[in-house]
């Protein structure tokens, strides 16, 4: 028995979630983020304020979990909205004052 499609219906396959490219962009944004402490570094060094050095490898952690996390956040929202059975999801919102085409 073959299936029959009706006309107008959502013909979007959706994809799987791929964890392995979450993973990849967890490694991208943390790679961001020590390039982030490296310019914190140098601009905290050449300030007249005394940090202790433990309260510079916890900021350092911090700044690059937080990118770390945003990326994979950023990711897994991308692909959890690319494979959304709703078409609402996966259309371009247009600009306010624009009509829709």
């Amino acid at each position: 028995m073959t299936q029959r499609v009706r006309p107008g219906a959502d013909t979007h396959k959706p994809s799987d979630f791929n964890g392995f490219k979450v993973l990849w962009f967890t490694f991208i944004g943390a790679g961001i983020g020590v390039v982030l402490s490296i310019f914190l570094d140098t601009f905290i060094r050449n300030t007249p304020a005394t940090i202790r050095h433990t309260r510079l490898h916890y900021l350092y952690g911090v700044v690059i979990s937080s990118t770390a996390l945003f990326s994979a956040s950023i990711e897994s929202m991308r692909q959890l909205q690319e494979s959304a059975p709703e078409e609402e999801y996966r259309t371009s919102k247009s600009m306010p004052g624009r009509p829709r085409q």
